[in-house]
């Protein structure tokens, strides 16, 4: 298998592959761009089927493209979240919410969006972070940090999703050169390996529930079943790694980002600036043509020319010019008395001009489709906030609803399950834009089974949106005293 040619899946990709070389050339170049592709061939790693770097570059060159990657990500976790009793649990624990929240919100639990050394983040903002790679990339990755040999996770930390590879496997104390994979990932910064273990690892067990733990060493990659046949080889715990990535059916280890299949469209967007860009340095027109007649220029006289046509270029009226021998002359270029020198632009400005800016609308569009992302979020807006909302809610509820469900669950599944042994209680991402009131009813439904007989009636008409009444203080939700209260509150529930 050709490794410029084909991922792992065998699938030619030698035009997108060279699509993305050619957009990112410029970007790359530049300091901005400096040393952003380290680690981008990991030995001890699969090959990913995408250059992550380069799929990161296009970010800085596509603003269509960049911003709905931001848009989309903010609007899927950005916004904060709740710990709320999940759905199957009917007498949710209150050791369990305790234990949950002490880990995302407790004062002791740590947040980082980089290397050590990096100022302290939120868990949103690692969120946030991850999303973004998950959509520019194809992957995300989230460092769970352990003290040592610890049970217990200190918190979460972010990690460019482009330095991150899955570990080959090993056998016999060796990576095999074959594209199959171990257990764990490795990443490369800066010259420095460090390996880690698949997230739950450490909490593992087998189909009869007795413990089955696997820990990775740091500096090898080598895996060990118990925690003193680690301590005996004298190697160093490695973290934890949650990896999501975005499944296609051309990649068995990674993820694609769905925008790939408009890779063309951002090149020729890239192509189109360049165009523009181009013509406004040369007073809209892109290049000139001289014409000899009656002689020939010698190099200086060529100089002499170009010197010239500058300055007639710099003019407020570009166009065509027609040099006499008298007026060469005259500016100092030594020439035959019967040379004549033309020299007209290439092209001028006309009706086909118009035909780019319908083409990058077109690419805008198209790039934006790619996202599932409607114009209106970009800022695009119709002549009608109706439509404009309409685009929002629906865009909300077919996109980023279902992201948020997705994500939440793997935390629930792999943080609360898994490593917290917190089975009662879910995350749930605060949705804003187009929201769905069945669904809020249903979460709170389900917050009054879990702590209800403890809420005030006025807590409960707050949770609801309805302003508080001074004659219901102190009544608690699970004991109405009055029954007519109680059927009012009942049909007023029922309704919302």
């Amino acid at each position: 298998m050709s490794e410029d040619t084909e991922n792992e899946g065998g699938v030619p990709i030698r035009s997108s592959l060279e699509s993305i070389q050619k957009a990112t050339t410029s970007a790359e170049a530049s300091d901005q761009l400096d040393d952003r592709q380290l680690g981008l061939t990991v030995g001890n790693g699969l090959k990913p089927p995408y250059p992550p770097g380069r799929l990161a570059a296009l970010q800085e060159l596509n603003g269509t493209h960049a911003v709905a990657i931001e848009k989309r990500s903010k609007r899927e976790v950005g916004f904060g979240f709740e710990l709320t009793p999940h759905p199957r649990a009917d007498d949710p624990s209150e050791e369990e919410r305790e234990r949950a929240e002490d880990f995302w919100f407790g004062r002791d639990s740590t947040w980082m969006t980089g290397p050590r050394g990096t100022p302290s983040a939120t868990p949103v903002e690692v969120f946030e972070k991850a999303r973004q790679d998950y959509h520019g990339i194809g992957w995300l990755s989230i460092e769970i940090t352990y003290n040592e040999f610890a049970d217990e996770p200190g918190g979460l930390s972010y990690l460019p999703a482009k330095t991150v590879r899955v570990k080959k496997k090993i056998e016999d104390g060796e990576f095999i050169d074959e594209q199959v994979a171990g257990h764990g990932y490795v990443q490369k910064r800066n010259g420095r390996t460090r390996y880690f273990a698949e997230a739950g690892a450490r909490h593992a067990t087998d189909v009869d529930g007795n413990a089955d733990p696997t820990y990775v060493d740091r500096e090898t990659g080598e895996t060990y079943d118990s925690i003193e046949a680690m301590r005996a080889a004298g190697a160093e715990p490695a973290n934890e790694l949650l990896f999501i990535r975005n499944p296609h059916p051309n990649t068995l280890y990674y993820g694609i980002p769905t925008w790939v299949s408009e890779i063309q469209t951002m090149v020729a967007d890239q192509e189109a600036r360049r165009y523009n860009r181009k013509r406004l340095e040369n007073d809209l027109v892109l290049d000139y043509v001289v014409i000899v007649e009656g002689g020939t220029l010698s190099e200086s006289s060529r100089q002499d020319v170009r010197e010239h046509i500058n300055g007639l270029r710099q003019s407020d009226e570009p166009g065509a010019w027609i040099l006499e021998a008298d007026d060469l002359v005259e500016s100092g270029i030594d020439v035959d008395s019967d040379v004549t020198i033309r020299v007209e632009p290439m092209a001028q400005p006309g009706e086909s001009d118009m035909d780019w800016e319908a083409f990058r609308e077109a690419n805008e569009r198209d790039i934006a489709q790619a996202h599932s992302t409607p114009l209106q979020i970009l800022g695009r807006h119709d002549a009608t906030n109706a439509n404009s909302e309409a685009a929002i809610r629906e865009y909300t509820q077919e996109v980023i609803v279902p992201g948020q469900e997705r994500f939440a669950e793997r935390l629930y599944r792999i943080i609360h399950q898994q490593i917290l042994d917190v089975q009662d209680w879910t995350v749930e991402f605060v949705t804003v834009g187009g929201e769905d009131e069945v669904r809020q009813s249903e979460i709170l439904q389900r917050e009054l089974r879990a702590g209800g007989d403890a809420l005030t009636l006025n807590e409960v008409r707050q949770r609801m949106g309805e302003e508080p009444i001074e004659e219901l203080d102190g009544e608690l939700f699970g004991v109405v005293s009055d029954p007519v209260l109680a059927d009012e509150l009942a049909a007023a529930f029922e309704e919302s």
